[in-house]
């Protein structure tokens, strides 16, 4: 009787053994994957920070070039008011200078 238990606790012995060597397989492959998702959350972390400062670039360079197109636009406003002022005295010089003439 003592030896079919001692046979037993042997076998037993021998199953968790083998359970607790199979966990640390288990815990081994698991610590690999979260090594590789940790890598790449990194690698993710650092490509979102490239792109945001992108972004911020490309914001600042539409701004700087809206600003920039509003002053040409003032700019050619004042081209044309000051094309149109001096046509109208073009034109009161010919009337002028034909009025004068005999």
């Amino acid at each position: 009787i003592q030896q079919t238990q001692t046979e037993k606790q042997k076998a037993l012995a021998e199953e968790l053994a083998k359970k607790c060597d199979d966990l640390q397989l288990q815990v081994a492959a698991l610590s690999k994957v979260l090594e590789t998702l940790n890598r790449s959350q990194k690698q993710a972390a650092a490509v979102h920070g490239t792109v945001e400062v992108r972004l911020n670039r490309a914001l600042e360079e539409v701004e700087m070039l809206k600003s920039e197109l509003s002053k040409a636009k003032q700019i050619n406003k004042m081209h044309l008011e000051a094309a149109q002022m001096l046509s109208f005295t073009e034109e009161e010089f010919m009337k002028a200078s034909d009025s004068g003439k005999p």
